[in-house]
């Protein structure tokens, strides 16, 4: 890049809208879109495929679970060689895996094999894309940068569902499929064209994963973020199944609820964190995250809507406060690999929620896995009542 076409650097500015944000605000949603379809999945599995909940609870860990194993290979790629090649990577592994669910009949290898490659690729994307606001973004407002970023994911997770859980019906399955494959891989030569400070490219000495996580503060971070993983996934596996059986077949009204009110308080409260210290509003969200797995215990009594509101309102500015928190305890060079650890925290909780808990519902039922949702979160609570501030 040449001094006649710099690069924008919204670490210069005082506000956050900028071309190359925009930009990558634009891509992210087209790889969101095609990612969040797949929540949807387990209504796929139990109804079009007659899963149980054993099935449903492992082709969803699955996914996660590989996202977790590409955690050190996407944090030391992103901060050596540079976000975008990543970011478009990411994008077209997810474009091929999604393509290839057009041919999926049961459960079997092909479908196992699909969502390893789906796993790797949202880590690519996601690491190298969070990553790149973490550049972008004023550190006075580092907060609302990634929650703004978050907000573009959470509504995605609403409108791909949402649009899937339709289209499937005026259509079918494999035509929802080809569109998702279709988005990501927009999203793949969309991330060409999102402009790169360069000076971030292997800045400063070079560090292990292991390294960051040794940091000193970042240990309760990553517990705290692994906890609320477990968490989320426990809701987001098995809300479905469960709301099928309260005879609730428009299961799609969480997820659209969920997204509204994350995107929401995104919005109105972007800065809230910034503002009053981001320690004290997650203690805060922490706290309120323990309606969430208490309102889907009484789904037949307040419904969908509010269950999934409560969940959007705690997570949408929990997750990107806890993230720039982690943050600000690194340098810019370890930024990809912080922003990989944090990913692969939250994932490895809900990668254990779903491994585990299918078995514990063949077992129990229900009720006892969102019970101990409810424990969980008091147990994030009090991790972070006793992590000390930066």
């Amino acid at each position: 890049m040449t001094a006649t076409n710099p690069v924008p650097n919204l670490a210069a500015e005082t506000h956050l809208v900028q071309r190359g944000f925009v930009l990558l605000l634009v891509v992210t949603t087209l790889f969101g879109l095609a990612f969040s379809t797949y929540f949807l999945l387990p209504k796929y599995l139990a109804v079009e495929l007659g899963a149980d909940p054993i099935a449903i609870g492992g082709v969803s860990t699955i996914f996660w679970l590989a996202a977790v194993a590409a955690v050190p290979f996407a944090g030391s790629r992103v901060d050596r060689h540079g976000r975008k090649l990543y970011a478009g990577i990411g994008g077209l592994l997810l474009a091929g895996s999604s393509a290839g669910f057009v041919w999926v009949q049961d459960i079997g290898p092909l479908i196992w094999s699909l969502r390893v490659v789906q796993g790797l690729g949202f880590t690519l994307f996601y690491v190298s894309a969070a990553t790149l606001v973490a550049d972008l973004a004023p550190p006075a407002r580092l907060g609302q940068a990634l929650g703004i970023f978050g907000a573009v994911m959470i509504f995605t997770n609403a409108a791909g569902p949402a649009f899937a859980e339709w289209a499937s019906v005026q259509t079918s399955w494999p035509t929802v499929f080809a569109l998702t494959a279709v988005s990501a891989l927009l999203a793949a030569l969309g991330s060409r064209f999102v402009p790169e400070p360069p000076r971030q490219r292997g800045a400063g000495p070079h560090t292990t994963l292991l390294q960051v996580l040794r940091l000193p503060g970042m240990a309760p971070i990553m517990i705290a973020a692994a906890l609320t993983g477990w968490i989320f996934g426990t809701l987001f596996t098995f809300y479905q199944p469960w709301a099928l059986l309260q005879g609730i077949t428009r299961v799609s009204d969480y997820l659209v609820a969920y997204a509204g009110a994350a995107v929401a308080v995104r919005v109105l409260a972007g800065g809230l964190a910034d503002r009053l210290g981001r320690l004290l509003v997650v203690r805060m969200m922490a706290l309120l995250y323990i309606l969430a797995p208490l309102a889907v215990i009484a789904l037949d009594t307040i419904g969908l809507v509010l269950a999934g509101a409560l969940l959007g309102v705690a997570q949408g500015i929990y997750y990107p406060a806890l993230n720039a928190i982690a943050i600000e305890r690194a340098s810019a060079a370890e930024r990809g690999k912080v922003m990989a650890a944090y990913n692969g925290a939250f994932n490895l909780g809900m990668s254990a929620a779903g491994l585990t808990l299918g078995y514990l519902v063949a077992a129990s039922g229900y009720l006892p896995i969102f019970w101990l949702a409810v424990l969980a979160s008091a147990a994030t609570f009090a991790v972070l009542a006793g992590t000390k501030s930066r």
